[in-house]
């Protein structure tokens, strides 16, 4: 595995990230999206919240930020948040965009900057992306990334990972970086379930034995060269580790000290993903929240359940210190990352045992 000091593919892992979700309005309507589904649209945050709790982070050591939504290119009061940002000392800006409104003008006022780098959702071949994100889309966000690349502003590709697209990964991987080269990187997010009890995509979730699948694929693309990692997912690195497939990255868990998102709504999490809530924001507000003992605990390691896995040890080293939440993934795992890691040796038993039949024909 690798040095977890290091980062081949960005900013050292050990650097606090603060994220702002500056809207929840969004011009697409996913399947997927969890912020829909789960506090809908209309939420956005006032410029004088985003500037006090830039301050703050700032005075508190943080100097990377991170801008989320819905659709942050949609928040009209983004340019003057940037400009704020940038003026207290920040050193770098990442915003997460669906790539379809990166228009060259918007492109090239972004890249201004200097320091602003961007995500883009391209979620499988043109066919598979339009089932997610609608009708044309695939094209719109083509069209922006290569927009954004002219102006020389660094991507990375975000790729919602669902059981149907685990196979069509390879080809597509090879398609992003055939149209794509000089793109950062690509980063995975396996899809999630969401709050919504209708959730469209129920059947595209991935069971333990389909992220065994994408691990493997990701360590195997690798190693051809494709510059690949899993968001915030340590369960990734275990796995790997367990299965001694390589990978080239290594990216920190959700679930450390310092990880904070503003909400659209006000509130403060620990991220999109989180069900955590430490309350309304206010001035002066981030250091109470990360004294308190409901931020500890939050981002302690479990002591009740993982202490008594047979993974314990292993699972601490990547960084996965609390059971993935059953329902994340695949709703029938009442402990998904065991589900996940058992199968591991199994399957490993089950060749060894081929491996010594064969050896004695």
């Amino acid at each position: 595995m690798e040095n977890r000091s290091e980062n081949r593919f960005g900013p050292p892992v050990g650097e606090a990230l603060l994220s702002i979700e500056v809207t929840t309005n969004c011009n697409l309507h996913c399947l997927h999206c969890i912020v829909q589904s789960s506090r809908g649209k209309g939420s956005f945050l006032s410029l004088p919240l985003v500037q006090d709790i830039l301050k703050e982070g700032y005075e508190m050591g943080y100097r990377r930020l991170h801008v989320t939504g819905g659709e942050p290119l949609l928040w009209e009061r983004l340019p003057a948040a940037l400009d704020d940002a940038f003026s207290l000392g920040y050193e770098s800006v990442l915003i997460n965009t669906n790539g379809t409104l990166l228009s060259k003008d918007i492109c090239s006022r972004l890249s201004a900057y200097g320091k602003v780098s961007i995500s883009i959702s391209l979620d499988g071949p043109k066919e598979s992306h339009a089932h997610i994100r609608g009708c044309g889309q695939y094209e719109r966000t083509r069209r922006g990334a290569a927009n954004a690349l002219d102006a020389g502003i660094s991507m990375i590709v975000f790729t919602i990972m669902y059981r149907s697209l685990l196979a069509q990964l390879p080809l597509f991987t090879s398609d992003v970086y055939n149209k794509f080269p000089s793109i950062s990187h690509m980063c995975i997010i396996p899809l999630m379930n969401t709050t919504n009890t209708s959730f469209l995509l129920s059947n595209e979730l991935l069971a333990p034995n389909d992220f065994i699948r994408l691990i493997r694929g990701i360590s195997l693309l690798n190693l051809l060269g494709a510059k690949i990692d899993v968001l915030n997912e340590p369960l990734a690195y275990v796995a790997a580790d367990l299965m001694k497939c390589p990978m080239t990255q290594w990216a920190a868990p959700v679930r450390r000290e310092k990880s904070i998102i503003l909400l659209a709504d006000g509130t403060l999490s620990l991220s999109h993903f989180s069900e955590t809530n430490f309350g309304q924001y206010k001035r002066g507000r981030l250091r109470g929240v990360f004294a308190s003992a409901a931020y500890k605990k939050a981002v302690s390691p479990d002591e009740s359940v993982c202490p008594l896995c047979r993974f314990h040890v292993l699972c601490a080293g990547h960084g996965l210190c609390r059971p993935t939440e059953p329902t994340k993934y695949s709703p029938g795992s009442t402990c998904y990352c065991k589900s996940v890691l058992d199968n591991i040796l199994t399957l490993q038993r089950n060749l060894d045992l081929k491996c010594q039949f064969l050896s004695t024909m």
